[in-house]
C-alpha cells in the first residue's frame, strides 16, 4: 500500500505551522511539531477565529511531507451522514497500513454531537489511530476541534465522550496587537504587496480587532490595490475601510 494523503488540502493561503504566527501559543505549536513514536491526541478548542482550523490543516500538511497517511475531515462542509461515511472509510485505512504513521484532524466536531452514525465513526477513527503495532517508530494523531472543551460536550456515545476528554486540551491565546500586525503583513506579501509600518499602526488604532474582520478587510484591500493599481497607502485604506 502506497503513502498518499487521504483528502486533499487546498486552501488560497496554505497554513504551515511555520506560517502560523503563534504569539503566546508556542507551547501548543511546539507539541504538535512533535514527532516522537506512539497514539497522541489533541482537543483544540476557542472561537472560530483563533486559528483552529489553521493549526489542523497545517499538522496534516507537516503529516504528509513526513510520509504520513493524513487527513483532514470538516464536518461543517458535509451532512453528518456523509461525514460518518468518510471517518468510516479513513478508519478502514489506517487499520489496513497499521504500519504507517497517520495524521487525523477532525474539524468543528460540534456538527457530529448527537448524530449517533457518525459519532461512532469518529470512535471507530480513535480506535484505529490508537491500535499500535507492538514494535516500531510508527507515529500517530488525532486533532480534534471544537469551540468548548470535551467537557463541557455532551456525545450520545458514552465511550466517545471519555475518549475525547482524554485528549490533551489546548485553547489558543488571541494575538497581541503586533502578533494581528505581523500576520497581517505575512498574508500581504503572500499577495504580493507590502503593508508599511504606518498603514499597520493607523488599521489597528481605527479599525476592529477581530482577526476575523481584519482578515475580511485585508481581502477588501487586496482588491483595492489591484483594481486602483497602488500601494496600500493610508489614504486608500481610509476610502476602502471607511475610517
Amino acid at each position: 500500500m502506497s503513502r498518499q494523503e487521504v483528502l486533499a488540502i487546498e486552501v488560497a493561503h496554505q497554513p504551515t505551522l511555520t506560517n502560523y504566527v503563534a504569539g503566546a501559543n508556542t507551547e501548543l505549536v511546539s507539541a504538535l511539531q512533535d514527532s516522537h513514536s506512539g497514539f497522541c491526541g489533541y482537543w483544540i478548542f476557542g472561537d472560530d477565529v483563533c486559528g483552529k482550523t489553521h493549526l489542523l490543516r497545517a499538522t496534516c500538511l507537516a503529516g504528509a511531507e513526513g510520509g504520513h497517511l493524513n487527513a483532514y475531515v470538516d464536518c461543517a462542509a458535509q451532512s453528518p451522514n456523509r461525514v460518518a461515511d468518510t471517518l468510516l472509510a479513513l478508519a478502514s485505512t489506517v487499520r489496513d497500513g497499521m504500519d504507517f504513521s497517520a495524521t487525523v484532524a477532525v474539524d468543528h466536531v460540534s456538527h457530529l454531537s448527537q448524530q449517533r452514525q457518525a459519532e461512532e465513526a469518529l470512535m471507530a477513527v480513535y480506535n484505529a489511530l490508537s491500535e499500535l503495532p507492538p514494535q516500531g517508530s510508527t507515529v500517530r494523531r488525532l486533532l480534534v476541534a471544537h469551540r468548548h472543551s470535551a467537557g463541557q460536550t455532551a456525545f450520545a456515545l458514552p465511550d466517545l465522550n471519555s475518549r475525547m476528554r482524554s485528549l490533551a486540551h489546548h485553547r489558543p491565546q488571541e494575538l497581541s496587537d503586533a502578533d494581528k500586525g505581523l500576520l497581517l503583513r505575512q498574508r500581504a506579501e503572500q499577495s504580493g504587496y507590502h503593508l508599511s509600518e504606518a498603514v499597520l499602526e493607523y488599521w489597528l488604532r481605527r479599525g476592529p480587532r477581530g482577526m476575523d474582520r481584519l482578515l475580511a478587510d485585508l481581502a477588501r484591500l487586496d482588491q483595492a490595490t489591484l483594481e486602483h493599481k497602488r500601494l496600500l497607502t493610508v489614504p486608500l485604506l481610509k476610502s476602502v475601510l471607511g475610517y
